[in-house]
């Protein structure tokens, strides 16, 4: 008989990871992989029991998460009612290590479940009976470091012999730890990390604003290798100063931040083991704390000088390291981001060695098999590690924030940056140089060339890659000009220059004429102000309506803190933005009755604002939402926006369509498109994105999935040219008569799109059922005469056997029988099997948000769906003439890519198959959907 499993809180430093995996729940940011190239003939059932012993010795391997009552609890199963840790086993006969580690990093990119666990995976991939990657991979709630290498002389002890180790585990497990971590933290230590941080700015990185390209923390990496020379040159100064490597590199990054920045106030985070208390040496869980290491520094400073600040700086915060994170932002109260972290961007991380390194079997030659990472926990990490004797480290960066040219040259800058300061530590170190020789002369050159190169605070002559501040004229001859303007010359060689993507967004704006960004003196720092210009004989609407207006469509790291409407935009006898003038237009002081007008602007007006914001504040549960607050940023998801579709349609009794409230997700800009009839158009075509003046003749047209609404295709969107109409045609819960069979669905929804796209070529999308729609749709829009550009399949299957189509109507039937379930006995029957489950999954629905769904409205969707399958079920999909681009998933179940495949031969005269990561459910989230985006792209603008 098993025992209740032990509930606790999570641990402070748990509750940072936890915060932002549930950011991005699919994202493999927080997934800690190992991978190994095994060679010898690796012994499946061996393995399996050695993992087996593995996740009964230690009560991580048995943990799961919950909310309770309004409380995170993690839940240590006893080992007779955990998850067990599967093992996996797939084939890939032949393959190279380069392919091997392209299929192990899919596997190890995959989400957790941290609900329902394990929290750790094994999958191991076959390329020939004595050749396998193994895969390890743990959610960062249950590991760290020390943690890995202890796992790792486990895992080599049990592999040679179950019995080698008793099941019962150590003696000090980690909820002994956990519980320890319910006391307040040490006074002393949290008014020791308030006095070290409190008013400290923020870092001013030069990003490169990648708006909407990458979902959040994707990443990249640019490795390198420290030479020999330099090596040779930090052994002697770390004997020399008496300081160890790490602060070497603490202090180098902080001249390197301090010259591209020109920050003299900089922070830096760092890993601590966080294992103070010994009795934990070698127990398996997540330990690891994070510190904050701020410095200042001066241009006029050595760097001696800066590697003693350094190592007092490191050496004061290991003996403070256990005071939590979490709890030293608490004290601290930084301004907050959700998707930033809040005392830092760069990190520095410097390990021991490689943690692949310590993992072997006996018997078996096991070594670290490289793989490709795309997840970056921080705006920049600078890692580094000994492997295998060589210096070796990489920099891992925000896809969001850089391109990865620019890190490159950034690396190559740390490097000639770091030779400099080693082999001179008393000379300045804003005298050390950022580049060779050759690329100086290059970018001086370039300068002549271009009367134009780019320079840092200092009059400094940037790297190429770098973004600065635009100069006329030849710097050599000392009378360059500031232009006010920033950027760069490209890799390339080419010069951009950088436009803010919300000034940008702004400018888009149909009734804003020009606009600009400025930034202005606000009490002890700065702020970012857009302003905007009217068109002639427009009035434009109010700030906070324009500053939602940018929420919509810029990242919020990139937003102003404000929005100000200017009569015109001052400029100089240029033409150019004249800064100076601009700000002391929106700088000065307030007209009197301005902060009463900014608050009537916050409260909801009109009876239908009132409703509107009282339904928000009721399913969201959070009072006192402003007419423009996002439904988004506070808690709504896909589900709570159809619960507030349906009741805006039966309270209001205006017809609403999901689509339109994801364009419209505040009180403002909902009632607007209720009042002006664009909330809901004939057919359920949502506009998604309008026409803008002299774009093409080309329109996207996406097809709804078995939920009926378009919120999976939210990144999609937002990730296409913004030149191109969006339209989507969905289906809102409810009666459909006019829908008697699947060939009237699908002439209706053809009909509906040529009438609303006269005259325009048209490419089709549709994700899973809405795939087959699409295929379906532009055989009868080619049927109509008009020109259908392309169909994009995301993993879809078409039906063309009886054994389909029987199969699709069983799950109607199954779905009918479940809503009268829910109706009869509420929500909590949802979910009840693995079947269930796995079919909420293929349809994307998140069970936990369907559960908490009214019971009738749960109900009704339900049926609904059943109607479409069973309407569905009569498909026979017939050849088309127009090219097909079908996505695969990689990492669906074998054989279950090539039977798509299979399933769409011989019903289109082209067809571009391609292969994207993850599986059905997380096709339309990073990293997929960046690749789906590109690809559809690049097809539809050669069409």
């Amino acid at each position: 008989m098993t025992t209740a499993p032990v509930a606790l809180p999570l641990t402070p430093q748990q509750r940072g990871v936890y915060f932002l995996h549930c950011l991005a729940p699919d994202s493999a940011v927080y997934n800690v992989p190992i991978v190994l190239r095994v060679r010898g003939g690796l012994d499946r059932e061996r393995l399996r029991g050695a993992v087996d012993v593995l996740q009964s010795r230690h009560q991580a391997l048995r943990l799961t998460v919950e909310e309770r009552d309004g409380q995170v609890l993690q839940l240590i199963h006893s080992a007779g009612a955990a998850a067990p840790v599967e093992v996996r086993w797939a084939r890939l006969p032949g393959a190279d290590p380069e392919r091997a580690a392209e299929e192990a990093a899919q596997r190890a990119a995959q989400p957790f479940d941290i609900v329902s666990g394990p929290l750790m995976r094994v999958d191991v991939v076959e390329l020939s009976p004595d050749d396998h990657a193994l895969v390890l991979c743990f959610h960062h709630l249950i590991i760290d470091e020390v943690a890995a290498t202890a796992l790792a002389g486990e895992l080599h002890l049990l592999y040679g012999d179950p019995a080698a180790l008793p099941a019962a585990g150590p003696e000090h497990q980690y909820a002994d730890f956990c519980a320890g971590q319910l006391a307040e933290p040490d006074p002393s230590g949290l008014a020791f990390w308030h006095d070290r941080l409190a008013g400290m700015p923020a870092l001013p990185l030069p990003e490169e604003h990648i708006a909407e390209e990458h979902g959040l923390f994707t990443g990249d990496r640019v490795g390198f290798t420290v030479p020999e020379k330099t090596a040779a040159l930090l052994a002697e100064v770390c004997r020399s100063h008496r300081v160890s490597e790490f602060m070497v590199f603490h202090a180098a990054l902080l001249v390197l931040l301090h010259r591209w920045t020109g920050a003299a106030d900089i922070a830096v985070g760092t890993p601590m083991s966080g294992r103070v208390d010994l009795r934990f040496a070698e127990t398996v869980g997540f330990f690891q704390n994070t510190v904050v290491l701020r410095s200042t520094l001066a241009p006029e400073q050595s760097f001696a000088a800066l590697l003693k600040t350094a190592r007092r700086t490191v050496l004061e915060s290991l003996q403070r390291q256990e005071t939590p994170f979490e709890a030293v932002v608490d004290a601290v109260r930084p301004a907050r981001e959700s998707t930033r972290n809040p005392l830092f961007q760069v990190a520095l991380v410097f390990n021991r060695r490689k943690v692949e390194q310590d993992w072997s079997l006996p018997g078996l030659r096991v070594e670290p098999l490289p793989f490709p990472w795309a997840t970056s926990h921080f705006d920049l990490t600078l890692t580094l590690l000994h492997e295998f004797g060589v210096l070796k480290g990489d920099f891992a960066f925000s896809a969001q924030r850089f391109a990865k040219a620019t890190v490159e040259r950034l690396v190559a800058a740390l490097l000639h940056l770091l030779t400099g300061l080693l082999a001179a530590p008393d000379a300045p170190v804003g005298d050390a140089e950022l580049m060779e020789t050759d690329e100086l002369e290059r970018v001086l050159a370039l300068s002549a060339e271009s009367g134009r190169y780019v320079l840092d605070e200092r009059s400094r002559p940037l790297p190429l890659g770098f973004y600065g501040a635009v100069h006329t004229g030849d710097p050599a001859d000392g009378d360059a000009i500031a232009t006010g303007e920033r950027g760069r010359f490209a890799p390339d060689g080419g010069f951009e220059l950088w436009r803010d993507p919300a000034e940008a967004a702004l400018a888009a704006h149909p009734g804003v004429l020009t606009a600009a960004l400025v930034r202005c003196p606000r009490g002890d720092g700065h702020e970012t102000v857009a302003c905007a210009a009217p068109r002639p004989g427009v009035e434009l609407p109010g700030a906070r309506e324009l500053l939602a207006h940018l929420q919509t469509r810029v990242p919020a790291h990139l937003l102003p803190q404000r929005v100000v409407v200017c009569p015109a935009i001052p400029t100089g006898a240029d033409g150019r933005v004249d800064p100076d003038a601009l700000a002391a237009l929106v700088s000065g002081p307030p007209e009197p009755d301005s902060p009463s007008d900014e608050v009537a602007d916050e409260e909801p007006q009109g009876p239908t604002e009132r409703r509107l914001a009282d339904l928000f504040e009721e399913l969201l549960g959070v009072p006192g939402l402003g007419r423009y607050d996002n439904f988004f940023d506070f808690g709504g998801h896909s589900l709570l926006a159809v619960r507030l579709v349906a009741r805006v349609t039966e309270e209001l009794g205006r017809p609403l369509g999901v689509g339109v409230f994801m364009n419209n997700p505040t009180v403002a800009t909902l009632a607007r498109a209720l009042s002006d009839g664009t909330a809901a158009e004939a057919g359920g075509l949502v506009r998604l994105r309008n026409r803008n003046t002299g774009s093409g003749d080309l329109a996207v047209a996406l097809l709804h999935p078995v939920g009926g609404t378009l919120m999976c295709y939210g990144e999609l969107v937002s990730l296409l040219p913004s030149d191109i109409e969006v339209v989507g045609l969905e289906r809102v819960a409810g009666s459909h008569p006019q829908d008697a069979s699947y060939q009237d669905l699908v002439s209706r929804y053809a009909t509906v799109l040529a009438d609303a796209l006269p005259g325009r070529r048209i490419a089709l999308l549709g994700w899973s059922l809405g795939g087959v729609l699409a295929h379906s749709v532009a055989a009868e829009l080619d049927r109509l005469g008009h020109d259908v550009a392309l169909v994009a399949l995301l993993d879809s299957l078409a039906q063309r056997t009886p054994e389909d189509a029987e199969r699709m109507s069983v799950t109607s039937a199954e779905l009918f029988v479940l809503a009268e379930s829910v109706r009869r006995d509420g929500t909590t029957v949802l979910g009840a099997t693995a079947e269930q489950q796995l079919l909420m999954r293929r349809f994307g629905v998140d069970l936990a948000a369907l559960r908490e769904t009214p019971a009738g409205q749960a109900a009704g969707m339900l049926e609904d769906w059943g109607r479409l399958l069973g309407l569905v079920a009569e498909c026979r999909p017939v050849p088309s003439t127009a090219p097909v681009q079908l996505f695969l998933c990689a990492d669906n179940p074998p054989g279950y890519p090539e039977a798509l495949a299979n399933s769409w031969e011989g019903l289109h005269s082209v067809l571009d198959s391609r292969s994207v990561p993850g599986t059905h459910t997380d096709v339309l989230a990073p990293p997929a959907v960046e690749q789906v985006a590109a690809a559809f792209t690049a097809r539809i603008e050669r069409s």
